[in-house]
């Protein structure tokens, strides 16, 4: 465990350096996808990346009110600290995809795809971000005796509560690197299957991280708090997650919520016409412009061809 890289008069936190690792593959991830991969506009990307802003602030307020929530529970008083990811998980996905749909009018409609097509960064962020637990020596698993585990030193977390006779923790089962190497493989079979499924990242997300979370919670050790039910926090959340990720499967077969699918559909329908509107607006000024001798011949079929490009 190395909580903190010692520079000299600069000391790191070796968790927000990972947290930094993190949030640049996301970022390289996403541009790749969305620019290369899908051909959108760099414009439409920097939105997004902008707005991913946001939503990891989101994402850790809300983290922080669920794991505050839970240990509240626990402690029968209000607890204030901590984070837990699926907490900001399953109230962070639904809200940046609103966030999506209301304030980049060019993807209306097509929030749900979009969001899709970064959750493989996501993903992968929070590959090296449970890295960065490893090294910070929280979110540890239970004592072991079968030659799995590692010993964290002295004044970690996992020392503090299952200490040894030399003042080291005990053999602990290392729930974060395991974490961490699912989170990895997920993002290479997401980038691996991208042409077939692409638009399904939410739905094996959801399915195979709740899965997966819901199992890996029977060998954490740490203290997570407590929902008051048999579940822990995030197995409960575990179940959530999962439930969402089939009721968006659902969904997008038309087998529920057929309402909202036909007011995207003509939303789709009424961007569509009006972004083609706009578009001959556009060239018709333009060509009145070369009428009145503002504008060569030469001129508006540059202005023509970059309006054409950009559609």
């Amino acid at each position: 465990m190395y909580p903190v890289i010692d520079l000299g008069k600069i000391k790191i936190p070796s968790y927000v350096i990972l947290i930094i690792i993190g949030m640049i593959g996301y970022t390289i991830t996403t541009i790749n996808l969305l620019e290369k991969k899908e051909k959108y506009k760099m414009k439409t990307t920097n939105k997004l990346l902008i707005l991913s802003i946001f939503s990891f602030i989101i994402l850790y307020f809300t983290a922080f009110i669920m794991n505050s929530l839970f240990h509240s529970i626990e402690k029968g008083e209000i607890v204030i600290g901590g984070i837990t990811w699926l907490g900001g998980v399953i109230l962070t996905f639904p809200i940046t995809i609103y966030l999506i749909h209301k304030y980049i009018p060019e993807l209306r409609g097509k929030a749900i795809n979009t969001f899709s097509l970064m959750i493989p960064g996501i993903v992968l962020a929070h590959g090296f971000g449970r890295i960065g637990c490893f090294l910070g020596g929280c979110c540890f698993g239970e004592v072991t005796n079968l030659g799995l585990g590692v010993v964290f030193p002295e004044g970690s977390p996992a020392a503090k509560m299952y200490p040894a006779p030399d003042g080291n923790s005990l053999s602990i089962i290392p729930t974060q690197l395991y974490e961490a190497i699912f989170e990895f493989v997920l993002f290479i079979i997401m980038i691996a299957t991208l042409k077939k499924n692409k638009y399904k990242n939410i739905e094996i997300y959801g399915i195979a991280y709740g899965v997966f979370r819901f199992i890996l919670e029977f060998f954490r050790g740490d203290d997570r708090g407590t929902t008051g039910l048999y579940l822990s926090p995030s197995q409960l959340m575990s179940i959530i997650l999962i439930i969402i990720a089939l009721l968006i499967i659902l969904y997008k077969k038309g087998k529920i919520f057929k309402k909202i699918t036909l007011k995207i559909e003509s939303k789709m329908n009424d961007n569509k016409q009006k972004f083609d509107d706009e578009v001959i607006n556009k060239l018709e000024e333009c060509f009145e412009l070369v009428k009145k001798g503002i504008l060569t011949e030469d001129e508006y079929q540059k202005i023509k061809e970059k309006i054409i490009n950009d559609i």
